[in-house]
């Protein structure tokens, strides 16, 4: 249930740079009248987006802070890149809780090189129902409160047609974690209960076809890896990771997209309880609380219908369903897990159909969700 951390911000008077037109086009004047007004916001292409915070969250609280978002096109002579954005955030919480955080996926000129990752420092209201499918009741669950510095960084190379090749780096501490309840006997036998420190670096494979990233109207994306993570500093967790992200995007007509998405992870060795695969969150299984359930291999599909309502309105229809388990021989069709829900879009930057989403969504054990994002889950 995370309410995430955009607030449109169309009613700020700070000024915000404006990505060029075509000529027939005229860019409506930075003022407040036009901040305001959606057909003049979507027609200046935001390109530095300031935003304010106030979010809701049972893990949070209330959480104000603020954001900056850049986007950009990178250029060259012959041509210009897809959209890229760099993003930055600080928050604090009525419950103490602070994050300062990065975020960037950048295409270099000719999109030769694909950057991507995010950093920082964050403490956090985490509940543990366990791991497996046989958790304790949705109300029954350990409440623990931690600490994390992280970076997980991405660097691809362009082969050709769009094939890149690269390698991932993550980077995780989890530390100063406080059991709001007794640790049972079997919860103390779960690897990184009480906190850990990873370290992995591994090949990566990427195909980047979509025509706009942060919101695909047509095309297909591709995204495989592996790493290895290394036990250091007396920590014991060896083991290792495969990850595989597939999307088609089938445009309906100019205005609607039919959109799906396999999504697959695995873990084998001894693995920290936060770096299993889990089930949750605002861009897979949305309506179920990130980490309700955890365990070693976990695959899901969601498919999504995107149209317009109008001008700058869009809606959206979305549906997943996964399963998770020790292993894929163990995935059972009685353990399915299903999720879905609604959800309106408003187009923010119109060059690279960025949008801000709104999005509620039920799962198929107990409750639902409701989040608010910039850009699509996929």
């Amino acid at each position: 249930m995370s309410l995430y951390k955009i607030i449109l911000g169309i009613a700020l008077s700070a000024t915000i740079g404006a990505n060029a037109q075509e000529p027939a086009i005229t860019v409506p004047k930075k003022t407040i009248r036009n901040f305001i007004n959606p057909d003049s916001l979507q027609l200046m292409n935001l390109k530095i987006v300031p935003i304010p915070i106030f979010t809701s969250t049972p893990e949070t609280g209330i959480r104000v802070g603020a954001a900056l978002e850049y986007f950009f096109n990178a250029k060259d002579k012959e041509s210009e890149a897809r959209g890229s954005y760099i993003h930055g955030q600080f928050t604090y919480s009525t419950l103490g809780q602070v994050e300062v955080k990065s975020t960037w996926q950048v295409f270099t000129k000719g999109e030769k090189f694909v950057y991507r990752g995010s950093g920082g420092f964050s403490t956090y209201n985490d509940r543990f129902w366990g791991v497996g499918n046989n958790t304790v009741d949705e109300k029954n669950f350990l409440p623990q409160d931690y600490s994390r510095i992280f970076l997980e960084s991405k660097t691809y190379r362009l082969l050709k047609n769009q094939w890149y090749v690269g390698m991932k780096l993550d980077y995780n501490d989890v530390y100063n974690v406080v059991n709001k309840k007794p640790l049972t006997p079997d919860q103390l036998d779960v690897p990184g209960i009480n906190g850990s420190k990873t370290l992995g670096i591994g090949p990566a494979i990427l195909y980047e076809g979509r025509d706009f990233p942060f919101s695909a109207h047509k095309g297909a994306y591709a995204e495989f890896y592996f790493t290895r993570n290394i036990a250091f500093k007396n920590n014991p967790f060896n083991y290792n990771t495969w990850f595989l992200d597939l999307r088609k995007y089938f445009p309906l007509s100019q205005n609607s997209t039919l959109a799906f998405q396999l999504h697959s992870m695995h873990a084998t060795g001894n693995v920290p309880v936060r770096e299993l695969p889990r089930v949750g969150g605002s861009v897979l299984m949305r309506g179920y609380f990130t980490g309700r359930f955890r365990d070693h291999s976990f695959t899901a599909l969601q498919a999504e219908y995107r149209f317009l309502i109008w001008r700058w309105i869009y809606g959206a229809a979305f549906g997943s369903a996964g399963v998770i388990d020790e292993s894929i021989a163990s995935y059972s069709t009685s353990n399915l897990l299903k999720a879905g829900g609604l959800g309106l879009r408003f187009l923010l930057n119109k060059k690279n159909r960025m949008f801000v989403r709104f999005d509620y969504a039920l799962n198929s054990t107990a409750g639902g969700a409701y989040y608010i994002r910039l850009s699509e889950a996929f």
